[in-house]
């Protein structure tokens, strides 16, 4: 806790009691700096005025255009930083219009705490204009929703919280704040002892290292083993510990969605992402594995497709590996894949132990390497159907995009939008650090990109922020570019206008016989916005191409500026293979064209 910082604002609000009272709302912004949090996205409204008004002179505040937005922005601070990140909105739409992020932050494991205003204690209840029980409208998607009834409760819940938050698998909390707690008068230094940071309650499960010694013995007797790296190594933080275990054991790598930036694109055995729109030599190994080290990764239906066809060689030997913070996520995959064993324990304390404990010359790697490199060799990434084409097409986009920056910006964060494009960018963008993949991926949120982008950009401004971003997903969140331009916040939006839900299309021209039923289809790739205009109107500059020709100087002057700016990649519809449908497993996998 920042003890200093804390002990001089508490005493520059004293001297100033006399023009602005000590109120409730006063230790808002105090407790919230005590938590490490220096910026607040936040939106003003009726019954939070009290607390914005404090808020702004102990906090710097980004205001957002919509609640949305907002919410959406705290879960991508909370994923780069991967430190609890809050945000602060008014009562009823206000709260209610943040639901799907706080769901969001649950399922991809982010530490998002909310702050929603209430009308006061005695109006509850009454339909007072704006009044919401939105503490009992999020609960079934947040780790914790209370109604702060007092001042006792504001100071003690907000850090006790947030601790919650981050313990175990990290999710979102909400506190609701009646106007009259707001407005209670308050003595600031006897307040000022109660103050606690959420790092003082955060505890962390001891390591199973009894389990964790069995699945090295399975893995010593293991003739194709692999890891499957989630998103709780990036949460353990452990980056350089698990690259350096990469180079002490050479174990191939697979990866899920949200496991993408947890390993570096160029290690040598990194096979990509396995499942639904994964790459073949991904899958392939995912399946004739005979041992499987989940690192931080569920197996979940999108990555393991039908249970009964998961490796089932893994399953015959019990050598499916489950590691875990939490043993409620061990159930909840018990009917999606029997016969596993689970570790309880941080994925970094496991990634330490195994750096320590595990002897490279006990494993039997050199045949099931070579079988990898056939694989890698006889099945490579499909290229575009367009690649002796003139006009643009989003693979070489990607490609672009990997290439440029890697000459100006190698140390860039991208982040994706819910779609097609999301999952093109999955399989060709380079990762190159810890945390440099941002997307919506448990629950798959469309219209999530510029926001989660605009978070990054605040927690890491030495980072180049770039966001690819759908034509579907640009409707839903194109408006928070008037806050990147208000702030000058310098995320790069890459629109890609494929003529709208080109995945949903894939979808039901493949399953359902072309009845293309409720989707949207421009006529000749051409939507209903100028984007570009759009943009503009916002205060943001930008560009539209559409041939391969123009799209490497249009980059490099989309790096070159130095606020926020736009590019609208015209590209025409392409289905994104590899493809495992829905209900199916590997051995049903199409691979697309060579």
């Amino acid at each position: 806790m920042e003890t200093t910082v804390i002990d001089e604002l508490i005493e520059e609000i004293i001297s100033n009691k006399d023009k602005v009272p000590v109120i409730g709302a006063s230790l808002v912004g105090l407790i919230l700096r005590a938590q490490g949090i220096n910026i607040v996205p936040s939106l003003q409204g009726g019954q939070i005025m009290p607390t914005m008004d404090r808020v702004s002179r102990t906090l710097r505040q980004v205001f957002f255009k919509t609640e949305q937005g907002l919410a959406f922005a705290v879960l991508g601070m909370a994923k780069v930083s991967q430190q609890p990140q809050v945000g602060i909105v008014t009562s009823g739409p206000g709260g209610l219009n943040t639901v799907t992020a706080l769901a969001d932050a649950s399922r991809d494991c982010a530490a998002v705490g909310l702050i929603a205003g209430q009308v006061p204690q005695e109006a509850i209840g009454t339909d007072a204009f704006q009044g919401t029980d939105i503490t009992e409208v999020v609960k079934p998607v947040t780790k914790s929703a209370r109604l702060i009834e007092n001042i006792d409760q504001l100071l003690e819940s907000i850090p006790k919280d947030l601790a919650h938050a981050t313990e175990g698998r990290p999710g979102s909390v909400l506190w609701d704040l009646p106007k009259d707690v707001q407005f209670a008068p308050i003595e600031l230094q006897q307040c000022r002892e109660k103050i606690t940071s959420y790092q003082d309650y955060v505890e962390k499960p001891e390591l199973d290292t009894e389990a964790l010694d069995k699945a090295i013995e399975l893995l010593y007797t293991s003739n194709s083993p692999v890891i499957m790296a989630g998103y709780g190594l990036s949460l353990a933080n452990v980056f350089e510990e698990f690259h350096a275990l990469l180079d002490k054991t050479k174990l191939p790598v697979i990866h899920t969605l949200p496991g993408k930036s947890a390993v570096l694109s160029s290690y040598e055995y990194n096979l990509g992402m396995l499942g639904m729109h994964g790459l073949y030599a991904a899958s392939a190994a995912g399946y004739h594995s005979d041992f499987i080290l989940g690192l931080g990764a569920r197996y979940d239906d999108r990555a393991v497709g039908k249970p009964t066809s998961f490796a089932p060689k893994a399953q015959q030997r019990a050598a499916l590996v489950h590691v875990d913070t939490e043993k409620t996520q061990f159930t909840k995959s018990r009917d999606i894949v029997p016969n596993k064993l689970n570790v309880l324990g941080d994925a970094g304390d496991v990634v330490r132990y195994l750096l320590e404990n595990l002897d490279p010359n006990r494993l039997k790697l050199d045949e099931w390497h070579h079988q990898i490199e056939r694989w890698l060799k006889d099945n490579p990434p499909p290229p575009s159907e367009f690649k002796n084409q003139d006009c643009l097409d989003i693979i070489y986009v990607l490609e672009t995009l990997n290439q440029v920056t890697a000459r100006s910006n190698p140390d860039k964060i991208v982040v994706t939008d819910v779609g097609n494009h999301q999952m093109w960018s999955s399989q060709r963008i380079n990762t190159t650090g810890p945390r440099s993949f941002v997307t919506s991926a448990g629950i798959g949120t469309l219209g999530t990109g510029i926001s989660q982008a605009l978070g990054a950009q605040l927690v890491a401004p030495e980072r180049l922020v770039v966001v690819v971003e759908g034509d579907e997903g640009y409707y839903s969140c194109g408006p928070e570019l008037r806050t990147a331009a208000r702030y000058n916040i310098p995320i790069k939006v890459l629109i890609i206008n494929n003529g709208g839900q080109c995945i949903v299309r894939q979808w039901t021209t493949h399953m359902f016989g072309g009845n293309n039923v409720g989707v949207i289809d421009h006529v000749d790739g051409v939507t209903d916005m100028d984007f570009i205009a759009n943009a503009n109107s916002y205060g943001v500059p930008g560009e539209r191409v559409s041939l391969k020709s123009e799209i490497v100087a249009a980059m490099e002057r989309m790096l070159s500026e130095e606020g926020p700016y736009v590019v609208e990649c015209m590209v025409p519809h392409e289905d994104c293979y590899p493809w495992i449908k829905p209900g199916s497993g590997f051995p049903e996998i199409i691979s697309g064209g060579k």
